[in-house]
């Protein structure tokens, strides 16, 4: 279980690396382009200043006002005695304070943040996790079986990475194995955002766009499995997925920043270095853009293939059940909790601090896109970070669109292609791309509830959470 103490004491006071308080709507500001690469994105999120940027392991932990914190380890707190005064001095005893964010889980420990004992109601657990945590996608553990609280408890490991909380679960026989899995797969999600992030300039994807109109670029492995499967997925969805749109997302952060909206010149202007077809890919992994002033955001799929890689790191120590999850990308591996199956819970879009519905899910990756949780504000008004590459305007026909699928990368390319095509649109795709999904739209005639349209292979699976929602399907 990942929405333990640690982590939802994280979010709650964003600063910059350098410590000072930043701007910004929601999650975090938008951070400056990376030298050389000339781009900007909105919502990235920077790194708390109590983290110093350390991972967040279990057993460890930030103490929130009014919450038990990872020290108290589910027992309830005893009552605070009065304290004296130090004799001869007058001052009151000095408190040991222990040091935040450091440190690995005691494996010998019983019980550590993330096990759900078996008193807690479930309702109750999900309503708190959802207020605390941040991610499109909750992994929820339902109260423990009586199995399960003999067993050893998994690995638990969050860390800020991709522009956002990553979390990873691991169970192995040996816990110290398990801990070094998670690592060894974290890494692996750091190699992939080395190669393929817009904010280093020594990327791969920022040597495309300096490379622009002039020549190829070598490029790695994982850069050119992701650029590939970028250009089978926009060639299936007709261009609603174009990982070439850097050049509408740099223009919408350029204008937002002044106060307004992109001009109609300005989005023909944009356009004309949008299409996926101007990716060429050579053998030899040589990559190269057509047009002068094009770039690549792999924001819409790569971070599904880092969740993918971490995955398979863990499969290949010898893990056997493990979960990671990349703030609304998830894949799980082995035998969940609930007879087998993993519980998955899906924000409401409406009221993010809120569970819409839960989903059961086995040996599978989910993810999902909407436009509640980042996006720009012009003129006090917010527009979705989902853009449509054949329009040049934010995706507004669906609230959220989850998509489930064998792997983490296939998943969130077609969930970013299905929150483009609104709430038809995104069901048909998900029906000729032979996947199931779960899109949300407005209610008709009720703007302040959803209806959640469930495909065919997930009915049975689904348990709505908010009385005034509907299922569709």
């Amino acid at each position: 279980m990942f929405w333990y103490d640690t982590l939802r004491a994280a979010p709650a006071s964003w600063r910059g690396v350098d410590g000072r308080p930043r701007g910004g709507d929601r999650g975090g500001p938008p951070q400056g382009p990376a030298r050389g690469c000339h781009v900007l994105v909105e919502q990235a999120l920077p790194v708390p200043v109590a983290s110093d940027a350390r991972p967040i392991e279990a057993g460890r932990g930030v103490r929130r006002p009014g919450s038990r914190g990872a020290y108290d380890r589910g027992r309830t707190p005893r009552p605070r005695r009065a304290r004296g005064r130090i004799a001869g001095t007058g001052e009151p005893p000095r408190r040991r304070v222990r040091a935040p964010l450091r440190g690995v889980a005691d494996s010998s420990s019983r019980t550590r943040e993330g096990l759900v004992t078996h008193e807690r109601d479930r309702r109750r657990f999900i309503a708190e996790l959802a207020a605390g945590a941040g991610g499109m996608l909750l992994t929820l553990r339902s109260p423990a079986s009586a199995a399960e609280r003999g067993a050893t408890p998994p690995a638990v490991l969050g860390r800020l990475m991709l522009g956002t909380l990553v979390e990873g679960e691991a169970s192995h026989p040996d816990p110290a194995a398990a801990r070094e899995a998670l690592r060894a797969g974290f890494a692996r999600i750091d190699a992939v955002d080395r190669l393929m992030s817009i904010f280093r300039p020594d990327s791969e994807v920022c040597g495309l766009a300096r490379e622009a109109g002039a020549g190829s670029v070598a490029v790695s492995e994982d850069t050119d499995r992701v650029l590939r499967e970028a250009r089978h997925l926009g060639a299936r969805t007709g261009g609603a997925l174009d990982v070439t749109m850097l050049p509408l997302r740099r223009l919408w952060n350029r204008a937002a920043g002044r106060g307004r909206l992109p001009s109609g010149a300005e989005l023909d202007r944009a356009g004309r270095l949008v299409d996926f077809r101007g990716l060429v890919l050579d053998d030899g992994r040589q990559a190269r853009l057509r047009h002068a002033g094009a770039g690549i955001d792999l924001g819409g799929i790569g971070k599904g293939y880092a969740v993918d890689v971490a995955v398979e790191a863990l499969r290949s120590r010898g893990v056997g059940r493990a979960i990671v999850n990349a703030g609304g990308d998830l894949r799980v591996l082995g035998p969940g909790p609930v007879d087998g199956l993993w519980r998955v819970g899906l924000r409401h879009p409406l009221r993010p601090s809120t569970v819409l519905l839960t989903l059961l899910v086995g040996g599978s990756a989910v993810a999902t896109s909407g436009n509640y949780y980042r996006y720009v504000t012009v003129a006090g008004r917010p527009y979705g970070h989902v853009l449509d590459p054949r329009t040049g305007l934010p995706a507004a026909a669906a609230l959220s669109a989850t998509v489930v699928a064998t792997h983490a990368m296939r998943a969130d390319g077609l969930t970013t292609a299905a929150l483009v095509g609104g709430v038809d649109g995104a069901l048909a795709l998900m029906r000729a791309e032979g996947v199931e999904g779960i899109v949300v739209g407005s209610r008709a005639g009720h703007p302040d509830r959803v209806v959640a349209h469930v495909t065919r292979g997930l009915r049975g699976r689904v348990e709505l959470l908010d009385a005034a929602a509907v299922i569709d399907g």
